[in-house]
């Protein structure tokens, strides 16, 4: 094999320690693992920090988010083009687009963007992915938005994934095996950027926890509760905690839940609530989202409307089912580590 050096750029909040942003973990973080375990070397950078003092001696960049409007983004593209270097840009968002896709972003929704600045940064976003003739995307439904929009580029899907270090470590910990107590429902959300996707299963878990004061609702993130429910007595809120304190906490639960509204943005997004629900051995109900449809029923439940979120709420699995269960998706985690599309690409073989 010939070993080659990778890095990856990621745009982030996180400037100067990305490794806290979950989505350069799975984007970043992630794959570097896998692609260090084939013998490569690899190297990970916020934009902030890569675009004060370029490197130009790796042979392959992948770029997650790339944004034109970076300050010397177009110069450094063209200075590692005609030294021959493979560019890569990734994407696990729909953050570029037209108008009317800006518009539906969960950052005009959550009043995080105004409209005008959202269909900016889209168009932004979009000329930078027109620089690249070379893309990873999270979702099949991601990468059609990218033929789309550059229908030359050459296109592949690199699924957000769990490296071995994580898996082992919860494996030796025994997280996902955990037993626990079967009255617990978490909604473990990272960012307010979820506001709007909670009105999804409001009235049925409403319906569940007043009918059942048993049942426990545990919220984790800073995400807005509806008053409905924050008033119930059985529901309890914290605030979001580090990556690698998640499965110690969700294994509390006996079930997690993962609503989304039903729009373009979310229909791109991907499997990360499963991974993190199966890290953690919990059962998930989820929105039928295409990646998540494609992970299969014997792994997760599906609500489309109502009435689906108040069956499965209302039926929490035993023991021995969560047991099973468990065990089934650590076995999926294992099975599915391949970041083919990427060593693909990158001509990583």
């Amino acid at each position: 094999m010939n070993r080659k050096t990778i890095c990856f750029i990621s745009e982030t909040g996180r400037g100067d320690r990305p490794i806290l942003d979950p989505s350069v973990r799975y984007r970043a973080y992630h794959s570097a693992e896998m692609l260090l375990g084939y013998g490569h070397f690899c190297a990970i950078y916020s934009a902030t920090q890569f675009y004060k003092n370029p490197c130009f001696d790796y042979d392959v960049y992948v770029f997650h988010r790339p944004n034109i409007a970076r300050s010397m983004f177009s110069e450094v593209i063209t200075a590692l083009r005609s030294m021959g270097r493979r560019l890569i840009a990734d994407y696990d968002d729909l953050i570029f687009g037209d108008g009317e896709l800006a518009l539906i972003s969960s950052s005009v929704k959550n009043g995080t963007l105004t409209p005008e600045l959202a269909i900016s940064s889209f168009a932004s976003n979009l000329e930078a992915l027109r620089s690249f003739d070379r893309i990873t995307a999270s979702t099949e439904p991601l990468a059609d938005r990218v033929r789309e929009y550059n229908p030359g580029a050459e296109v592949m899907v690199v699924p957000n994934i769990v490296p071995d270090s994580v898996i082992s470590f919860h494996e030796s910990l025994g997280t996902p095996f955990r037993r626990r107590a079967s009255s617990i429902i978490g909604y473990f959300a990272g960012t307010k950027s979820h506001n709007k996707d909670f009105p999804v299963v409001e009235a049925a878990l409403h319906r569940v926890l007043s009918e059942n004061s048993r049942l426990q609702l545990l919220v984790v993130g800073p995400v807005t509760v509806p008053q409905s429910i924050a008033s119930l007595p059985n529901v309890s809120v914290t605030p979001a905690v580090n990556y690698l304190r998640l499965p110690s906490l969700m294994s509390l639960c006996n079930t997690v839940i993962a609503p989304l509204e039903k729009s373009a943005f979310n229909a791109c997004k991907s499997r990360v609530k499963f991974l993190e629900a199966a890290l953690s051995g919990c059962r998930l109900i989820a929105s039928p989202i295409p990646d998540m449809q494609m992970i299969g029923a014997d792994h997760l439940e599906l609500a489309d409307n109502l009435n689906d979120w108040y069956e499965a709420l209302s039926e929490p699995i035993s023991g021995v089912e969560q047991q099973a269960l468990a065990e089934r998706n650590f076995d999926f985690l294992k099975a599915h580590r391949s970041i083919d599309g990427l060593v693909t690409l990158g001509d990583l073989q």
